[in-house]
């Protein structure tokens, strides 16, 4: 799939530079790590369903959101939130939350 970013942050963080409200990240290399794993899986997936087939992402649309999301990691409590669009088979990153609001 095709990867877009609607914020310039969130695509630095997914390139190695680190900015904005993502600076912090800098020093969570199992974060980054684990990332980096998820990017290649969601780039090589051919359209959301080969997504949703790799369990380890544990894959869910957001109940009364346009979004979904994915986990980053096992070991991580964070996801990755994104929209999808099907037409072009586009996922475009808008954010990346501590899962279920934890700080």
């Amino acid at each position: 799939m095709i990867i877009e970013y609607q914020n310039e942050e969130i695509e630095a963080l997914i390139n190695h530079r680190y900015m904005g409200q993502y600076k912090s990240y800098r020093s969570n290399s199992k974060l980054i790590r684990t990332l980096d794993k998820v990017i290649r899986f969601l780039e090589q997936a051919k359209d959301i369903n080969g997504v949703a087939a790799i369990t380890s992402l544990a894959y869910h649309p957001l109940t009364g959101s346009p979004y979904s999301s994915v986990r980053v990691g096992y070991e991580t409590k964070y996801r990755l939130i994104f929209k999808e669009h099907d037409d072009k088979l586009t996922l475009v990153l808008i954010e990346l939350n501590e899962h279920y609001g934890d700080h």
